[in-house]
């Protein structure tokens, strides 16, 4: 059984700034006590926009607010890991939207039990900082979208402090078997030592240096290596696996897996099924081979990432990914960047970023804010926001023009936009939180492209320097952006990314109970 294969329950609380006058002067009983501490050792607060707090004023300003902080530490996951971390003004506060908000202070995560209050626990896990993300979609006009404007996530905000210890754990101890398994697990995945047993029924596992980018695929693999066989009975073992594959019934994924946790011994018995009459026997096998090294099996998943009607087409886009940059895999990701379905589109997007593919996706940069990737596409324009580990809008259709003659007032007039007949550029101011004064007028390009630069840039005065941009948090500008596909001033789709669902590496009953995912005993 893998102990710390299972997510880690955080939570605590966070200070937010940047929320106009939509904050609270509430604090709840239980973290006052906290918050006055911590503010004690804080000489100065100052916002991304500049705004300084005073420590002594900083909860009595309805500028602000405090949260209740969420987070799953991944199973696994190295010092450093990113996380997103859900957030939500307390109930017995008055704050009515989180919208525009910063964290003001890095929020500490602590072990989410009971009785762990805030300024009582012995260990901070992780830290969360960076603006709060509320869905776009939600309108302060109707009653029912009003108290989802107090929730919200800090996407990829939160920071791992300490790595989680991995250990394999016998349920009935064996120095022999946890030798075995020591042996067998440094043999597969050398030079580094992978795995040290401490005693006759634990196994540390050191997480290798290669792996760390991609660690939880690692330790799946990791729980599919078989221990017992050796020498010629490998080739056994990848003929049980084959047999098992033809079941229309099999776990085909698991069953793949144990073939490359075995290793490049089985690619003689792999290689037959990538011209298998099932598709999906021909996909894991040909995935199984990739993975081990073989290029041959590269045309098959390319084949299978380019069949409209294939279910398994999506994972066959993410394994090309994975893939080094070739004139084999380059160009077939490339294609499908003009699919007609839209979630072909950004599976595609996704692969060639992965691996940093410049030539139709050029990536901006909005310091200390987010990535615009704006992306070569023959398909539908479409604009697709991200609300997952990284803050990303990505643009299909590169040059996608704004319409005009237009006027738009965001909600609140947080920022309004305009140009008249014959106009060449677009007018377009915000309204200051805090103030509700109107901010510099600036002219900007009708692109969509120069729109989110100016919208998302955090104005910075520098000597010689005009000061450009109009400092809205990622979320702001989401929401702006939807708003003008649904008036239709900006001529595109727009789409939320859907939340990924909690993926478990290794379930208890799958860990033990006789490793049902390799046949025979």
């Amino acid at each position: 059984m893998l102990v710390g294969g299972a997510d880690l329950p955080v939570r605590g609380y966070g200070l937010v700034a940047g929320l106009g006058t939509n904050g609270s002067r509430e604090v709840p009983s239980i973290v006052r006590e906290y918050f006055d501490q911590l503010l004690l050792k804080t000489k100065e607060l100052t916002t991304p926009s500049g705004y300084k707090f005073s420590p002594e004023l900083v909860l009595n300003d309805l500028d602000t607010a405090v949260v209740s902080l969420w987070g799953r530490i991944p199973p696994g996951a190295p010092v450093g890991t990113r996380f997103d971390v859900l957030v939500a003004a307390p109930p017995e506060t008055q704050t009515r939207s989180l919208d525009g908000g910063v964290m003001l202070l890095p929020g500490e995560l602590y072990l989410s039990v009971p009785g762990n209050m805030a300024g009582k626990q012995s260990k901070v896990y992780g830290k969360v900082d960076g603006t709060i993300f509320v869905n776009p979609f939600l309108d302060a006009g109707k009653a029912e979208d009003v108290p989802r404007l107090r929730e919200g996530r800090v996407i990829g905000g939160g920071v791992l402090l300490e790595a989680r210890p991995l250990r394999l754990f016998l349920l009935h101890p064996d120095y022999q078997r946890a030798g075995l398994i020591q042996r067998r697990l440094n043999e597969r995945f050398g030079p580094e030592r992978v795995a040290a047993a401490r005693d006759s029924s634990t196994i540390e596992i050191t997480i290798p240096a290669e792996h760390a980018r991609d660690y939880q695929r690692f330790l799946r693999l990791l729980m599919h290596v078989p221990i017992r066989q050796v020498g010629a009975t490998w080739e056994t073992k990848a003929r049980e696996i084959a047999a098992a594959m033809e079941s229309s019934e099999a776990n085909h994924d698991e069953l793949a897996l144990v073939w490359e946790a075995i290793g490049r011994q089985v690619l003689p018995t792999v290689q037959p099924l990538y011209e298998s009459p099932s598709p999906v026997v021909a996909y894991y096998a040909a995935r199984t081979g990739l993975r081990l090294g073989d290029i041959r099996a590269l045309p098959v998943v390319a084949a299978i990432a380019g069949a409209k009607d294939s279910p398994l087409r999506m994972a066959a886009i993410d394994e090309l990914g994975y893939q080094k940059p070739s004139s084999r895999v380059t160009p077939v990701l490339r294609r499908l960047l003009d699919d007609e379905n839209e979630s072909v589109r950004f599976a595609a997007c996704d692969a060639l970023t992965r691996q940093g593919d410049g030539a139709k996706i050029k990536r901006i940069a909005i310091k200390d804010q987010f990535d615009l990737d704006l992306v070569e596409s023959a398909a539908e324009p479409m604009i697709y926001v991200s609300q997952s580990l990284r803050q990303r809008i990505v643009v299909f259709g590169r040059d996608i023009t704004i319409r005009r003659p237009m006027f738009f007032s965001a909600p609140d007039d947080l920022v309004t936009l305009s140009a008249t007949e014959g106009q060449l550029k677009l007018t377009a101011f915000r309204k200051v939180p805090r103030t509700g004064r109107r901010s510099e007028a600036f002219e900007v390009e009708p692109s969509v492209g120069e729109l989110v630069r100016l919208l998302g840039t955090v104005p910075s005065p520098e000597q010689g320097k005009a000061v450009y941009g109009l400092g809205l948090t990622y979320s702001q500008v989401a929401g702006v952006l939807y708003r003008l596909c649904k008036s239709g001033d900006i001529p595109a789709g727009f789409r939320l990314q859907e939340l990924p669902e909690v993926r478990r590496i290794y379930s208890q009953s799958e860990a033990s109970a006789g490793r049902a995912d390799v046949p025979g005993p």
